[in-house]
């Protein structure tokens, strides 16, 4: 794909406020009501439901970051974990934790890339103290603290996509376990994963300069390798229609979840519409209108 600095990631503003003002007509309460429904947030109901509140956030957190290059959907890999860490004996320290998220991962049919370059992630996150089941609870209380407290541990940034992934994972905790949601806080941002990618390109906020976008997966290297300028942009949108960040991306990747190679612009937007309107309640033709902002372009 040649040196990242040949290329440039822009935002067009224009379409940062077309985008914003659409979104804001579904509302925050819309992302609640998918989260809820989210197999994701199932898995950690179970698991918040088998063990004492601070083994279940270290347990949730070290799983969100190895969570990437699965070969399943993230759905079905966290109902596998949830299953596996229910059945064993509740880790009652960091080091327990690791051991229990390391054999998991031995046996996983869906995290199976990279196992080795995940488990010295995995042994880098024991020395994190901030993870220690005893003290999380404590630590979660600022997510933005909390999160540049592990990233430095991992020796990553702490707005890279697991990193900040983990904070939405740890927000579902907290709602499983207090039977509430938790709102998280704006300045947490958007977790840039191959969906988010897509969609911001096919939204039109994201512009590649300096090299010809000819397929999804050109979209996708590009943007997730540079992923600052469209966290901010979200963020911006984020304030807009008042929905924090990683309550906006529940939205977000649903729809970015249809757009696929092979497949074509009105089919996309159909079937994203379709599928949004069912979760969020609301008149399919509404959701047309919203989901057409958000996919604007094809590949």
């Amino acid at each position: 794909m040649g040196a990242s600095s040949l290329f440039i990631v822009k935002t067009n503003q224009g379409r940062i406020e077309v985008v914003a003002k659409k979104l804001s007509l579904l509302g925050l309460e819309s992302a609640l009501r998918m989260e809820e429904l989210d197999p994701q947030f199932q898995a950690i109901k179970l698991i918040t439901s088998r063990m004492s509140f601070g083994s279940a956030l270290t347990l949730t957190t070290l799983n969100s970051i190895i969570s990437y290059r699965l070969s399943g959907r993230g759905e079905d890999y966290w109902n596998e974990f949830a299953l596996y860490v229910s059945k064993a004996s509740e880790p009652k320290s960091l080091i327990d934790a690791v051991k229990l998220v390391t054999s998991f991962l031995t046996t996983s049919k869906i995290n199976v890339a990279l196992r080795t370059v995940k488990v010295s992630r995995l042994l880098r996150a024991s020395v994190a103290r901030v993870l220690e089941p005893s003290r999380i609870v404590e630590q979660t209380s600022d997510l933005r603290n909390f999160a540049k407290e592990l990233a430095a541990s991992l020796k990553s940034k702490w707005s890279s996509k697991t990193i900040v992934f983990s904070l939405k994972m740890i927000c579902y905790a907290y709602r499983a376990y207090y039977g509430k949601p938790i709102i998280a806080p704006f300045n947490i941002p958007i977790p840039v994963d191959s969906r988010i990618a897509k969609i911001s390109w096919a939204s039109g906020i994201a512009e590649i300069e300096g090299r010809d976008v000819k397929s999804w997966s050109d979209v996708i290297k590009v943007i997730t390798s540079k992923p600052r300028n469209v966290q901010r942009a979200w963020s911006l949108i984020a304030k807009r229609c008042r929905m924090p960040p990683l309550h906006l991306d529940s939205i977000l990747w649903l729809v970015g979840g249809f757009i696929v190679k092979g497949s074509s612009r009105d089919d996309a937007v159909e079937k994203a519409s379709k599928a949004l309107s069912r979760l969020v309640s609301r008149d399919v033709n509404e959701v047309f209108t919203i989901v057409s902002e958000l996919i604007t372009r094809y590949l």
